[in-house]
């Protein structure tokens, strides 16, 4: 007689049964009907996001290789957007493509070699130069994690000396400033690179502030003739290139959304709000008049 009630792990196991599909191995060159049913799954969807349960597991990262073949051969896609810097993207980009010789993955991109991505970049590299189905890379994460600036303002001062050569003083003097606080070991570290930041004079932090801010007025103010002297893509990635996004954007992002902390912690039921922080977020929350009692500790 069936039993009437199963108990939880049971129905778990039943629907496990009902709901799953054996593959056949995690070679990244198997055939790859063992995963059709992952069509009916994507559908017409654009964009599909495959997830890991951690990094540095060889497991996952042999199983999306195949995941990507399907989604290339199979559903058409053509882009890989990956967990990586925007501006460092590009050059990995080319080399995937194998649009550059020569050069080992280290050479192209150290975080690559180094954080765990060598096997399925170098795979990747492979299957683009072997298959009828390239995938090209971007990368869609803030540059250097946030802990430099030079990862975006290189590539932007290799465009400004094309199309407008009058504009890089300004480019200069935002690297200037960004090495005396970026630079060595703070160098590709968002964690270290904040409070590098907050160390800086006030002067320090809003001469960068305002240069970076000049800088991309300019691009925006002369996009007509950037456009027409290097093209829309170019213009469009050297926008996208904004250093704000990075570890100096991110302290400014805190700074203006000071204040709105502030509000929403009041509204919460508990004590007062006690603020340690640098002298400029205090600034920008005295400025807010959200300071009921400041304090000046020795």
């Amino acid at each position: 007689m069936p039993d009437q009630h199963p108990s939880p792990p049971r129905l778990l196991a039943d629907w496990f049964r009902a709901h799953s599909v054996q593959l056949t191995g995690l070679d990244a060159d198997e055939a790859l009907d063992d995963l059709e049913p992952l069509r009916e799954i994507v559908g017409d969807a654009r964009v599909v996001g495959l997830g890991e349960n951690a990094h540095f597991v060889e497991e996952f990262s042999h199983a999306p290789q195949r995941v990507l073949r399907l989604l290339a051969e199979r559903c058409g896609f053509t882009v890989l957007a990956f967990e990586f810097g925007f501006s460092e993207g590009f050059a990995l980009d080319r080399w995937l493509s194998g649009e550059t010789q020569g050069e080992s993955e280290a050479e192209v991109s150290r975080a690559a070699a180094e954080w765990g991505f060598a096997d399925f970049m170098d795979w990747l590299r492979r299957y683009n130069r072997s298959g009828g189905h390239p995938l090209r890379f971007a990368g869609p994460d803030i540059p250097a994690a946030g802990g430099a600036l030079r990862p975006a303002l290189d590539p932007v001062a290799d465009y400004l000396r094309e199309v407008d050569p009058d504009a890089l003083a300004l480019l200069e003097t935002a690297l200037e400033i960004s090495d005396r606080f970026l630079g060595g070991e703070k160098t590709g570290s968002g964690a270290a690179a904040a409070p590098a930041w907050g160390e800086l004079e006030p002067a320090e932090q809003n001469e960068l502030t305002a240069t970076l801010a000049r800088l991309l007025l300019r691009l925006r103010a002369v996009e007509p003739v950037h456009v027409e002297r290097g093209g829309q893509s170019a213009f469009d990635i050297a926008r996208r290139l904004d250093p704000r996004r990075g570890a100096v954007g991110a302290v400014d992002g805190r700074r203006q959304a000071g204040a709105e902390v502030a509000d929403d912690l009041k509204a919460t039921e508990g004590g007062d709000v006690l603020v340690l922080s640098s002298a400029s977020v205090i600034k920008a929350l005295l400025a807010a008049d959200k300071v009921d009692r400041p304090a000046l500790a020795s």
